[in-house]
């Protein structure tokens, strides 16, 4: 009889301590806690598939609740997919989430082309039903259409402004070719597309409406990712190029010359252009013709600028500087050279003429201006006026080790415009540039840079 008992006894504690499944309420009064009200997306190019965003759902009650429905309001068709416990579905039913549980819904956008030039709103919501509740939490995004271009070679083609264009390849413009691209006009390039001219490139915008030319993905993180496409090439034979009031960015190489003549007349200019976000470098010429004004060079990985193997380079009101340093570099940024090493034992160079006027040359390195004559070409060199980050003289030039020199705003919020106690202020002298980078007016004692500092009132 004891043997009995003890045994009951046994049994019963076990029963004790074996849990239980969590009952589930369906009380109306119990409430769910959202971490937004709303999932926001940017601008997303149709047709391309976006980074996910997330979404979680928190009981914050003791008892169990269980959806009777978790559904994208536009089911089959929307934009948008949803992924709920591992599995993307357009809605599951009878999803349990146990007090003080969480579950976690990630969101995605496709956007589906309208053959619209205009960005268009893309929304839809998840709806989530429960204990005679409802909640919608809002999908949000815009798209924009775009023209697509693959690797094909162009002859005398306008590019508007009427939508982007996407280049997945690599385009050509053929020589004796001329490609325009109206003001205002945006190109975004996929992972390694590249544009080569050889014939002419005009790619002229204005203060208001600036060409870009960027990575194709610009969500998230990869608005400020360098390396996402390769560069702008200037071939052997091309001339006449023009770029002005451009932004050039998150590539491999913004702008990579390679065009030798028999002349010293720029085949490129560059005037009123930011460069930056560059894996390689920002302008990178070998044996060329280059004149650049009021452009702005920061954040590349090796190369700010660089001028090889000879060529003939004017720079006027520019600002070059890689600080902060985002990248690991251990020599100057900005180079020019008369040579450049083919092989083991062969050697390329030309004369190299080099003009600096009123221009910014700064870094993180002690010094970041360097020319080598190493290859017993002849050099002419012009520089007047500008400041170099160095511990050397430099006649006729500023130059210094200290901290932020120039005068930079905010170098680390990549804000190079002059502060109001910027030494760059007032050094520059007359080089008949009469607006600055933004198309602001010069004055009689303009700046040094790319930046004319305007005191407010």
């Amino acid at each position: 009889m004891r043997n009995l008992l003890l045994f009951f006894c046994i049994v019963i504690m076990w029963s004790a301590c074996e849990p239980t499944e969590e009952s589930i309420s369906f009380d109306p009064s119990l409430s769910l806690v959202f971490s937004n009200d709303s999932v926001a997306f940017d601008t997303l190019l149709s047709e391309r598939r976006s980074s996910t965003r997330r979404l979680t759902v928190y009981n914050p009650n003791e008892e169990a609740i269980q959806f009777s429905e978790i559904a994208l309001g536009k089911s089959e068709n929307s934009d948008y997919s949803v992924i709920i416990n591992g599995k993307q579905q357009l809605s599951v039913r009878n999803e349990q989430l146990l007090g003080g549980d969480s579950l976690m819904i990630l969101v995605e956008v496709n956007v589906q082309a309208r053959d619209e030039n205009l960005p268009y709103l893309v929304k839809d919501s998840i709806i989530f039903r429960w204990n005679t509740n409802e909640e919608h939490v809002k999908l949000v995004s815009y798209g924009q259409d775009a023209t697509d271009i693959g690797n094909v070679s162009i002859c005398d083609e306008t590019w508007t402004n009427d939508r982007p264009y996407i280049i997945s390849d690599t385009v050509l413009v053929g020589s004796s070719c001329r490609l325009i691209i109206e003001k205002g006009t945006n190109i975004y390039f996929e992972n390694d597309a590249a544009l080569f001219i050889q014939g002419t490139l005009t790619a002229v915008g204005d203060s208001a409406d600036h060409i870009v030319f960027r990575n194709a993905r610009f969500d998230g993180i990869y608005d400020q990712v360098p390396g996402q496409w390769n560069g702008i090439y200037f071939l052997e034979g091309s001339a006449d190029n023009e770029i002005a009031f451009a932004e050039i960015f998150n590539g491999q190489i913004g702008l990579r010359l390679g065009s030798p003549d028999d002349d010293d007349i720029p085949d490129v200019r560059v005037s009123n252009t930011e460069i930056f976000n560059m894996s390689t470098a920002g302008i990178l010429a070998f044996t060329s013709d280059l004149s650049v004004t009021n452009t702005l060079v920061y954040n590349c990985g090796s190369y700010l600028v660089g001028g090889f193997a000879g060529g003939n380079y004017s720079f006027t009101h520019c600002t070059f500087s890689n600080e902060p340093a985002l990248f690991v570099q251990d020599e100057p940024t900005v180079q020019f050279s008369d040579n450049i090493v083919i092989s083991e034992d062969d050697l390329l160079t030309d004369d190299l003429s080099l003009e600096m006027t009123n221009c910014i040359v700064w870094g993180s390195g002690d010094n970041e201006l360097l020319i080598n004559n190493g290859g017993g070409a002849n050099i002419l060199l012009s520089l007047n006026n500008n400041i170099v980050k160095s511990g050397l003289e430099l006649a006729n030039n500023f130059t210094s080790q200290e901290s932020n020199f120039p005068g930079f705003t905010n170098a680390f919020a990549n804000n190079y415009t002059l502060d109001t106690l910027a030494f760059a202020k007032d050094k520059g002298i007359d080089a008949g540039v009469k607006n600055d980078i933004k198309g602001v007016l010069r004055d009689s004692q303009p700046d040094i840079g790319a930046f004319e500092r305007v005191e407010k009132d």
